[in-house]
């Protein structure tokens, strides 16, 4: 079996060699409608089910492994939650009042917020992640593109499907899918997974290795047909989440208002909250120790009902798509990865989400194409955090809009899309500050204002309506196709979640994207197909969060606080380089190249231009991947052998570019690295048609330890989340 690692593919299922080097017979449906996979004029990355069941993407982040020009890494302040960054556009916070610059869809569904998102996959049939904006036919919130992860459907055949992993760090993981018919027609699919593991840093403070992932989920999906052209599927989750958290404390051990000086000239130096007593002891172990003095949580815990209903129409398909969603996140943290507690924060976090969807696709013989819809989301959070700096917040955001993408075949050789999308949508938020604890308690009791009222108040109506567009031109030839295309995106405004005082609490405005795009799909020979595609965006109006210390709100140095300003704006080039060639029957090689030119051509903060100091947050200049598959016939079955060298150079992480200081401050940079993934899978099937598959992986296999995955400069102080690097594992599976 020979799996594509590129391509455009919403339900790619396992296919035989011919008819993987048959490239023009895979269907893909990116678009929203079938199409040949070279057809497709939209730069996208594909994974099947197969691929993630080597064991080197266990979680949505690690497709950043293979996809050119992506950053992916756990947004670990934010419940499961995904710091996406396409082509160098992305959104690495956890507010929810801030939308993500990269949109997630599953099983047609689209997330509101970037939390939950990091999935750990499992029942996955397939995943793309599309490159650019994607405003037209998924909305708005997708400047940087989108990642589409569907999961399998119920057979409606009786079958049974285990996998234990065993790996290391005390990892067990337990997966189980069970499938029954129900008549002809209908079938239900239950499925669970519980994994546990233990963390791969050893806390020096507490002298004791927590336990660090501890998830247990359930599905239940039920599929029918109504009549011969009604199809049907409801699928329930639940999801519940009690994993902890690594961090260091990367403050720098000098500086202003930060808590290795303390606040002000009055309060001593205190080396043991600094880089010199986490950070740099932790690299010293090859980033294998922490130094927390108390454990830092980020529980999660949702239900999910999904409803997908088809309906035949003649020659169009009408599909309807409903998510409804309620979650919550308790946030835990008090010492940011520091041996004493120097800031405590107990966040508790509830969010709902309601989304309709509606789509006309066509279905003609003839030249023209087109998909219409129509799009609702409900969405509301509520959070209460404490207690050094106490406050509640809240959002309702409505949104709706009307949407078409038509196609044109102007000849056989050219042909013409051209897509639309008006939006409109209505945030209403509120904050309350409070001047103690206690006050907060007070009024999240009965609703008592405090007797000096609050200490910062917001109620706040922000209100925008936006018209998307994409238009494409395409030319076909006897080796391929070759395209351009120009789209726009845009990313909601709104007003930052935990302001504390009426500048951080001044509302800002929508960005938006414009992007140009170049590609070619080609297929020279069966055996080679070599897709390039290049870019250039002009970024506006780009919203950036700035953190600070707090004596800039009026607040004590000590503490935090993050004015939003659309200041920048940004060129961005680039250049996407995917391919695969079969050399034999039996072996294959893919690749994946991107190259990212990202620049600031102004950033205005507070009157002052800080383009020529200021970095783009997530955007490396180069990512690339390579990587081979090989099958062997055994005589009681089959092996193949996988293999991908990956890596991506250095980027920056967050600060406030205006007054960091690059000799002396902490260190907020993410260094290149490189990783080598293998893996062996042997798959056995008995006399009476069960099916035995092992799998044993290594990812990152050169490299022991960690790496600094995302670090953030608060102002007050920085921190980062490190990411384990070498992982060893075997995967037993039995399905019938």
């Amino acid at each position: 079996l020979v799996v594509s690692t590129f391509g455009t593919q919403a339900s790619l299922s396992l296919v035989s060699k011919a008819q993987a080097q048959a490239t023009d017979e895979i269907i893909v449906t990116a678009r929203k409608r079938s199409e040949s996979i070279q057809d497709v004029p939209v730069a996208v990355s594909a994974l099947t089910a197969a691929q993630i069941d080597k064991g080197n993407i266990p979680m949505t982040q690690d497709l950043g492994k293979l996809v050119p020009n992506v950053a992916f890494h756990d947004m670990a302040y934010a419940g499961a939650g995904l710091a996406a960054s396409i082509r160098g556009l992305n959104y690495d916070d956890t507010e929810k009042s801030n939308d993500p610059a990269v949109g997630v869809t599953i099983d047609g569904v689209f997330a509101a917020n970037n939390g939950g998102v990091n999935l750990d996959l499992f029942d996955v049939e397939s995943i793309e992640v599309l490159r650019g904006p994607q405003g037209t036919l998924y909305g708005r919130n997708t400047i940087g593109g989108v990642i589409n992860i569907k999961r399998t459907t119920p057979t409606r055949e009786l079958g049974f499907k285990m996998q234990v992993g065993i790996e290391e760090d005390s990892t067990q993981d337990l997966q189980a899918i069970v499938n029954f018919p129900i008549g002809d027609k209908a079938g239900l699919k239950i499925g669970m997974r519980q994994l546990e593991a233990d963390n791969w840093m050893y806390n020096v403070t507490t002298q004791r290795r927590d336990q660090l992932k501890d998830v247990e989920s359930h599905t239940i999906s039920l599929d029918f047909d109504l009549t011969d052209k009604v199809y049907v599927n409801v699928i329930y989750d639940s999801v519940d989440d009690q994993s902890n958290r690594n961090n260091l404390a990367i403050t720098s051990d000098t500086g202003a208002f930060n808590f290795c000086t303390g606040i002000g000239a009055a309060v001593p130096a205190d080396p043991l909250k600094c880089a010199s007593a986490s950070a740099d002891l932790s690299e010293a172990n090859d980033y294998t120790t922490t130094y927390d003095a108390a454990p830092f949580g980020m529980t999660y815990g949702t239900d999910n009902l999904t409803l997908n209903v088809e309906v035949e129409l003649g020659n169009h398909t009408l599909k309807s798509i409903t998510g409804d969603q309620d979650s919550e996140e308790l946030f835990t943290i008090s010492s940011w990865g520091s041996p004493t507690i120097v800031f405590p924060v107990i966040r508790d976090i509830k969010f709902e989400q309601f989304s309709q969807e509606f789509q006309l696709i066509s279905d003609f013989d003839g030249p023209l194409s087109y998909v219409l819809g129509y799009y609702y989301l409900d969405a509301s959070f509520d959070q209460d955090s404490g207690p050094v700096q106490s406050f509640v917040s809240g959002q309702e955001l409505e949104a709706t809009a009307l949407f078409g993408e038509v196609s044109y075949d102007i000849s056989s050789e050219w042909s013409a899309t051209l897509g639309l999308r008006y939006t409109e949508e209505e945030k209403d938020f509120f904050v309350r500050n409070f001047a103690s604890l206690a006050d907060k308690n007070a009024f999240a009791a009965n609703g008592t204002v405090p007797a000096g009222g609050f200490a910062n108040a917001v109620n706040e109506i922000y209100e925008d309506d936006y018209l998307q567009h994409r238009l494409i031109l395409e030319r076909n030839f006897d080796i391929g196709m070759a395209y351009v295309s120009v789209a726009n995106g845009f990313r909601s405004g709104g007003v930052f979640a935990r302001c504390t005082d009426p500048a951080t609490c001044t509302p800002f405005g929508t960005e938006e994207v414009i992007n140009y795009e170049a590609g070619l799909r080609l297929e020279p020979t069966d055996s080679l197909v070599f897709n390039i595609t290049a870019f250039m965006a002009d970024y506006k109006d780009k919203q950036e969060q700035v953190t600070t210390n707090g004596n800039l709100c009026g607040q004590a140095a000590s503490v935090t606080c993050t004015f939003s300003l659309n200041a920048a704006e940004v060129s961005i080039s680039g250049l996407e380089i995917e391919s695969r060639y079969y050399a034999s029957d039996n072996l294959s090689f893919n690749t994946a190249i991107g190259i990212l030119d990202a620049d600031y051509d102004s950033y205005d903060d507070g009157g002052v231009d800080i383009s020529n100091i200021a970095k783009l947050r997530m955007a490396p200049e180069y990512t690339f991947s390579v990587g081979f598959d090989y099958d062997v016939e055994l005589s009681g079955g089959d092996l193949t052998l996988a293999g991908t060298f990956s890596g991506r150079d250095e980027y920056w992480g967050q600060a406030n570019w205006k007054t960091f200081d690059f000799v002396n401050g902490p260190n907020v940079k993410v260094d290149s690295y490189e990783s080598l993934d293998l893996s062996a899978t042997f798959r056995s099937e008995t006399s009476n048609g069960r099916q035995i598959r092992v799998t044993v992986f290594g990812n990152d296999i050169l490299e022991e330890g960690g790496r600094i995955a995302r670090p953030f400069d608060a102002g007050a102080f920085a921190f980062a989340a490190p990411a384990k690097r070498q992982h060893f594992g075997m995967k037993i599976g039995y399905e019938f």
